[in-house]
């Protein structure tokens, strides 16, 4: 077995260190890796021929993939723009740890679905992405099964944590200039927390470090169960009622509508829930529910 003070001297890079998930994973890492935060200034997405010069730096054993362009609606006008930082850059990434034999860690979405089939999505089950962001998401999916044999691809949904900028945030901050707050009741999708999803990685490389690493593979990583948007916003409303938090948001009138009401230019699936059977077999892992990870970020 691994001790922990052999586990400290491995060394993780993290890219997209700033964002939600990217700093909650070094955070979290760190209490058994050395870790290596990579962001804008230190590695451009547009630019991605020279990630390999990244790696000369030192003995990196895992890269972690946590930075994407996540704007689903933007996506839908900056479309080549998506394409390069979910997509096109992946190969460059992907093909440098592959020399290296570095293992990648990357994190995709339940957006790779047409949310058709109307019940939980399996690892198995055949992606059909139905809008711009979704699509450069599979691109690099693709990009990573075509550039490298030592990979593990994270599918989830709906990342939250303390920072502001999330649906549970934008909603509260929304409710300060508007009169009543208009929520999709019709896309069925999970909520989590970032905390739970670093938890998550640090357990499996910890697992792969105290025996033989074979694992590779898409992995759905989520909580096991679903609700709308509707039924985040009502929640967290709940929860501002009761901690007597925010008292605009707490009191303001939440009211459900169905997808077409909004006009939205991006097309979404109406239920992308992720299976996490497959996880729970490899790595004996389960994530909290969403109420759970709205309750953390309210905390």
């Amino acid at each position: 077995m691994t001790s922990s003070k052999e586990t400290k001297k491995t060394k993780i890079l993290v890219l997209g260190s700033e964002g939600q998930l990217g700093s909650a994973l070094i955070k979290t890492l760190n209490r058994n890796f050395i870790v290596e935060g990579i962001n804008k200034k230190k590695f451009n997405f547009l630019e991605p021929k020279n990630f390999s010069d990244l790696l000369q730096k030192g003995n990196t054993k895992y890269v972690i993939n946590a930075a994407a362009y996540t704007n689903v609606e933007q996506a839908e006008t900056e479309v080549d723009f998506a394409r390069q930082i979910n997509g096109e850059a992946l190969k460059f990434i992907a093909q440098a740890c592959n020399e290296e034999k570095i293992k990648l860690l990357h994190f995709s979405t339940d957006y790779v679905f047409d949310g058709a089939k109307g019940h939980p999505y399996s690892e198995e089950d055949k992606p059909n992405p139905i809008s711009s962001y979704g699509k450069s998401k599979f691109l690099g999916e693709k990009f990573i099964l075509e550039n490298t044999e030592n990979f593990l691809i994270f599918r989830t949904s709906g990342i939250i944590s303390k920072n502001q900028n999330n649906f549970i945030f934008k909603i509260m901050s929304a409710s300060e200039s508007q009169k009543e707050l208009k929520i999709v009741d019709d896309q069925a999708t999970s909520l989590n927390f970032s905390g739970f999803l670093a938890e998550a990685v640090l357990k499996i490389l910890k697992d792969n470090e105290n025996e033989e690493d074979k694992s590779k593979g898409i992995f759905n990583l989520v909580g096991p169960n679903f609700g709308s948007w509707y039924d985040f916003a009502k929640f967290a409303q709940h929860l501002c009622n009761l901690k007597g938090i925010n008292s605009r948001f707490a009191k303001i009138n939440i009211v459900p509508v169905n997808t077409e009401e909004m006009n939205f230019k991006a097309r979404r699936p109406k239920f992308s829930h992720l299976s996490s059977d497959k996880i729970k077999h490899f790595y004996s892992l389960s994530l909290p529910n969403w109420e759970k990870s709205i309750e953390e970020i309210l905390s």
